[in-house]
């Protein structure tokens, strides 16, 4: 009897808190901006109480979402890849479905620190825009994707020469379509940082930043602190480049500087992603120190002077980026930037209530209605 008293107890303070979970999603914008008008008549989503899956409405279990769905989901979509050589010499690749589709609208996805165009999360994007007519073309940058190193350059989250030659190739290819990009998480840093400095960023026609760090220096105090995000991310995914950078030795001891670099990585026994930043990125892309280096990748100050229309779509929960982060004060004053928010999300989850019995998430249903409010009206 007592037992079943605390297990009632239990259920009901459980049920609770994801009351407390489950509400419309924010809106952060200049309200009389054409774009936030748009969004508001044409996405029904945006209206609509979002109720998180109850089996993972804890932040760090809806980012786990985005891993788990590779388990229980399948993408039927067949793609091919193709390498293309950079002016450096070094070698990016890009993927497109492998079979006859309508190329009036294009949109690039750009993946998240460590994915590439194998990535569950990546190719259920891609599968998910092609099921609407819009043809998705996948960025894999230098050293991703099984690919070998050729040039003893990574990547950082600032201007990304790969992805303006892959622009250029694609916008070229196709004069007459309408072109997108989508980033996630770092992605969207990548995206909106190269877009903003591209040569030809007035044909595109919008982007969109999924879970995506608005603020980089407020997210790597974060990463810096000892909690969950460091534990979660900034370690495993440290780990991960470090192991990918081993793999690809020789190609780094090429250089004088970047083989002083290597050999100082090598030697060090923390693999955060801030560490790998301050020793490598850093200095490779002409900083003087990472700080530096975060504060010119900064979104915040990107978004304020952006003339694309720009929709970001972040959790509150996210424990990489959190509500209290977001840069509220910019994105109201230009009327070219958007920002969904909802309570519950984690970092790139969004797992509905139906979750894991139907795989598709409340960042689905923005993407599809976004895209279809481009392609068919516009916001200019």
């Amino acid at each position: 009897m007592i037992y079943m008293c605390f297990s009632i107890i239990v259920l009901c303070v459980y049920f609770c808190l994801y009351a407390t979970k489950c509400r419309k999603p924010i809106i952060y914008a200049d309200e009389s901006s054409l774009l936030a008008q748009k969004m508001k008549k044409c996405c029904s989503v945006l209206s609509e109480v979002f109720f998180p899956s109850i089996f993972f409405m804890q932040s760090d279990l809806q980012s786990l979402t985005t891993e788990l769905a590779e388990s229980v989901g399948r993408v039927s979509l067949k793609t091919k890849t193709t390498v293309l050589t950079l002016p450096d010499g070094g070698e990016i690749s890009y993927t497109e479905p492998d079979c006859e589709g309508s190329k009036k609208v294009i949109f690039l996805i750009v993946p998240g620190y460590i994915g590439d165009h194998r990535s569950y999360y990546v190719q259920h994007i891609a599968e998910l825009l092609f099921n609407i007519d819009v043809w998705p073309v996948i960025f894999t940058d230098r050293g991703k994707g099984g690919m070998a190193m050729k040039t003893p350059k990574l990547f950082s989250a600032g201007f990304n020469d790969g992805l303006a030659h892959l622009l250029d190739l694609v916008i070229t290819a196709n004069p007459d379509s309408k072109f997108g990009i989508i980033g996630i998480s770092f992605g969207g840093m990548v995206a909106c940082n190269t877009l903003h400095n591209y040569h030809r960023r007035e044909q595109v026609m919008c982007q969109m930043l999924l879970s995506t760090p608005l603020d980089s220096l407020k997210t790597i105090a974060r990463l810096k602190s000892m909690g969950r995000a460091k534990i979660l991310y900034s370690i495993p995914f440290g780990r991960r480049i470090k192991k990918m950078m081993s793999h690809n030795e020789e190609v780094f001891k090429k250089t004088k500087s970047t083989k002083k670099m290597f050999r100082r990585l090598s030697r060090s026994t923390s693999l955060n992603l801030t560490d790998f930043d301050d020793v490598f990125i850093a200095p490779m892309f002409g900083y003087n120190s990472s700080n530096e280096y975060y504060q010119d990748i900064c979104l915040s100050r990107t978004l304020s002077h952006t003339l694309t229309p720009t929709v970001c779509l972040n959790a509150e929960d996210d424990p990489c980026f959190t509500g209290d982060m977001y840069p509220v004060d910019v994105i109201r004053k230009n009327p070219n930037v958007c920002l969904i928010s909802t309570t519950a999300g984690g970092h790139y989850g969004f797992a509905g209530l139906s979750w894991p019995f139907s795989l598709e998430t409340f960042a689905d249903k923005v993407v599809t209605q976004t895209v279809q409010v481009f392609r068919s009206e516009g916001v200019t």
